[in-house]
């Protein structure tokens, strides 16, 4: 923030940062007006710089935070979407997208298992 309390736009090239605090505004409590200024300005700035952002897998997690915060979306779900997202990306870490995907399908099978023994 500046000397009069406004967000510095000279930070606005930081996309990932922006994202960042957007997502994390959300997570205030009422009546926080240092949070409701980061959650306006921060909505502001990405709208704004959507169009000119290059990199397709930032748009598309800017584009989804936009349309519904992290925190409000189911997390399995969103860690599936993500995990196709990540696949994409030129410096994947390809270990850790393996495990990731294990992970996914180890616990689908836990609570696939578990449908089957509350069905009986």
């Amino acid at each position: 923030m500046d000397e009069q309390g406004n967000f510095r736009a000279d930070h606005s090239g930081n996309i990932e940062g922006i994202l960042s605090l957007y997502e994390a505004s959300f997570l205030s409590m009422e009546n926080e007006g240092i949070l409701d200024e980061a959650r306006n300005f921060a909505t502001q700035h990405l709208k704004e710089t959507l169009q000119h952002i290059t990199n397709q897998s930032l748009a598309d997690q800017v584009c989804r935070a936009l349309e519904l915060p992290l925190h409000w979306r189911v997390q399995k779900l969103e860690a599936k979407w993500f995990i196709n997202v990540y696949e994409n990306r030129h410096d994947a870490n390809l270990i850790l997208l393996e495990l990731a995907k294990l992970d996914f399908n180890i616990v689908q099978a836990i609570y696939q298992d578990e449908i089957k023994q509350m069905s009986r």
